[in-house]
């Protein structure tokens, strides 16, 4: 503290203390700015205390800086885009191989069938008993539905639907067994009318092509229940379904052969 007399005054003059102005500087963050400081404000406080109203407006800041770091955790904002299918794996690009030969097995008995009918002017022979159409065209879409339930399958384990999918798996193993129950019967039927294997070619040309369906009917069926009780154990999901396709893809090829079949040995 200092003492001034001004000139030209009385020798009491009143004297003047200067006191020097206690400015507190405190920084806060404008409003909208975000997590940083890219925006300030200086505010001047005239008082010696603190301004509260910074500190709040400062705790705030980081209340809503601690909320916007637990959205980063977030997966993605509602509606985006669900992730991409996985990459075919060694697995399928397997089965596609295995498939490719079994194609070419039953395009050679069809081949072969062709052939042999071609050296018998009066096919079927006169003498033997003629095939079930309408028993067989009823086992064709029998298969055909099941084909259609294990697709559904496919589908609904790529978009995350687990147990429809496993219901729809098993709808097809359950119309597989049915298919094959069916042309038992229809076996049956034939052999007690006297249509056998070792009996002519047009027999053994007959069960030699259908009986090969028939096997690969079954094998699929017992993959399609395997696959079945794996969903029982958890072990497919939107994201690792390999044991599914390949069910799927063989399922689907024996379904898709059967009409080709049914068109040339009991239809031509």
């Amino acid at each position: 503290m200092s003492v001034v007399t001004k000139p030209g005054t009385q020798t009491d003059t009143q004297t003047e203390q200067l006191e020097p102005e206690v400015r507190d500087l405190e920084w806060i963050r404008v409003p909208g700015s975000g997590g940083g400081r890219t925006g300030s404000e200086r505010r001047e406080t005239e008082t010696g205390g603190v301004d509260d109203r910074g500190d709040g407006r400062e705790d705030g800041g980081r209340g809503s800086g601690g909320q916007g770091g637990g959205g980063g955790g977030d997966d993605g904002p509602p509606g985006s885009p669900p992730a991409a299918p996985p990459a075919m794996g060694t697995n399928v690009l397997g089965m596609l191989v295995f498939i490719a030969s079994e194609a070419v097995l039953f395009l050679t008995l069809i081949v072969t069938f062709a052939v042999v009918r071609t050296g018998y002017p009066d096919w079927p022979p006169s003498d033997q008993p003629r095939l079930p159409v309408m028993m067989s065209l009823f086992n064709t879409l029998v298969l055909l539905g099941s084909g259609a339930a294990m697709y559904g399958a496919w589908r609904s384990i790529r978009r995350g639907l687990v147990p429809s999918s496993r219901r729809l798996l098993n709808t097809a193993a359950l119309l597989g067994i049915l298919f094959l129950v069916v042309q038992g019967v229809e076996w049956v039927r034939l052999i007690d009318f006297g249509l056998t294997v070792t009996q002519n070619i047009y027999g053994a040309v007959f069960y030699v092509m259908i009986g090969m369906h028939a096997l690969h009917v079954f094998i699929a069926v017992l993959g399609l229940l395997y696959v079945s009780r794996r969903f029982s154990k958890c072990a497919y999901s939107r994201e690792a379904h390999d044991g599914l396709t390949m069910g799927g893809m063989f399922w689907g090829f024996v379904v898709l052969v059967w009409p080709f079949l049914f068109v040339f040995v009991y239809l031509l």
